[in-house]
């Protein structure tokens, strides 16, 4: 039971390493397109405020890279993989710079030269192969998660099957023991039975006290004992493989299932609204505060928003900045709009961290089955569809999918 647990530790430590890279190489393109931005605003108005992205984008692109190679480097795949981005990356950093120091230079002939490497389209065949090179390396780990996933679960079936051995184990002894202590094997034997099968269930056995002192008595309060161990941490390792570590919220990797469990179950009276929720201006705040600071500013982001869903509703950490809540059971529209009304005046109220009083505003996005959608993720892609209408339209905060929103 002990190697069995150590691997299941493992293998949870799999999984979470490989939603780690997942997450990171997402991050580096980002960054590598904040670098790109920050340029172009410098080419266009030779403002230096503009080299701050810049540089910004250059350093966590270091960085991101120095821990995706950490996290991979016991795979020559990975690691050849992230050669082939390197190299892409530092070819594009090198373009930026060239042409940032020519645009430095302030002189028409620079100025002009660095314009027509601009207008070359080198760049944007470098970020077309970054692109693609990332999400190749994304679509190897997130095959490599599915298997990691499936190598846990057959890890806690195993757990479980192990224990089940011990039924027949006392049945044979009860046969071997005849008449004289049939009576007292037979009511422990039912109640071992009875929890064995609660264990198979997953749900926690009873605690039974003997007073008793034979061997029989001994060997069933080990056995409650060690049933009490296994199911407290096969529950542990379960949370942890299916919730966020950081603010405690379920993660994605139930998400689609759950959403097409719930699509199946909707009417025409009764809904389901995917609303989906990103933090604005993020990362300026965790660039400004640290990532400390960011992290407290996601974990009380997660109370406000569970704080402001009913009992009923899920809610998912979907990546970075990014929460989905799916509300059940939604008859009508304005109950949703009640409930985002609730969530905006939650963040109206600063967030006091670090004795710091910081500003957090929200960008939403609500697609609703079937009204949008029965494919769960044709209703997420709707509702982030949403959420950026929202954020790139002044003075509001939410808008529910409509069809033209992606034209």
């Amino acid at each position: 039971m002990f190697y069995l647990d150590q691997e299941g530790r493992s293998k949870l430590d799999a999984v979470t390493r490989t939603h780690l890279i997942i997450d990171e190489s997402e991050l580096l393109y980002n960054d590598v397109i904040s670098a790109e931005t920050g340029q172009r605003g410098y080419l266009l108005t030779h403002d230096a405020s503009y080299l701050a992205p810049y540089y910004s984008g250059i350093k966590e692109s270091q960085f991101r890279l120095s821990e995706l190679n950490s996290l991979t480097v016991d795979n020559k795949k990975q690691q050849q993989q992230l050669s082939d981005i390197r190299l892409l990356v530092e070819q594009k950093f090198a373009e930026l710079a060239l042409t940032i120091e020519l645009a430095q230079q302030n002189t028409d002939a620079s100025i002009k030269k660095a314009m027509s490497v601009v207008r070359s389209d080198q760049g944007k065949i470098i970020m077309d192969q970054l692109s693609e090179k990332i999400s190749t390396f994304q679509d190897d780990e997130r095959q490599r998660l599915d298997i990691e996933r499936k190598e846990f679960r057959h890890n806690r079936k195993v757990i479980t099957s192990i224990v089940s051995i011990q039924i027949p184990l006392f049945i044979l002894l009860s046969v071997l023991c005849a008449v004289y202590i049939r009576n007292k094997l037979f009511k422990p034997l039912n109640l071992l039975i009875t929890n064995t099968e609660k264990l198979e269930r997953g749900e926690k056995p009873d605690t039974t006290h003997y007073t008793a002192h034979d061997e029989i008595s001994y060997l069933l309060k080990r056995f409650y004992r060690m049933s009490q161990i296994i199911h407290k941490k096969t529950t542990k390792l379960t949370f942890q493989a299916n919730h966020d570590h950081l603010t405690g919220l379920l993660n994605r990797t139930e998400l689609e299932s759950q959403l097409i469990d719930a699509i199946n179950l909707c009417t025409e009276d009764s809904k389901v609204a995917v609303i989906f929720i990103d933090i604005n201006k993020f990362k300026e705040l965790n660039d400004h505060y640290g990532h400390a600071v960011g992290d407290d500013i996601l974990k009380e982001t997660a109370k406000r928003i569970s704080s402001s869903t009913r009992a009923d509703d899920d809610i998912y950490r979907y990546g970075g900045d990014e929460f989905i809540v799916i509300m059940h059971n939604t008859a009508k529209t304005s109950y949703v709009e009640a409930m985002i009304a609730h969530l905006i005046a939650q963040f109206k109220l600063p967030f006091e961290v670090a004795n710091q009083r910081i500003e957090v505003s929200l960008s939403i996005g609500v697609s609703i089955a079937p009204d949008h959608s029965c494919d769960a993720l044709q209703l997420i892609k709707n509702a982030d569809t949403a959420m950026y209408k929202a954020k790139t339209t002044a003075n509001k905060t939410y808008f529910f999918y409509q069809s033209n929103d992606e034209n």
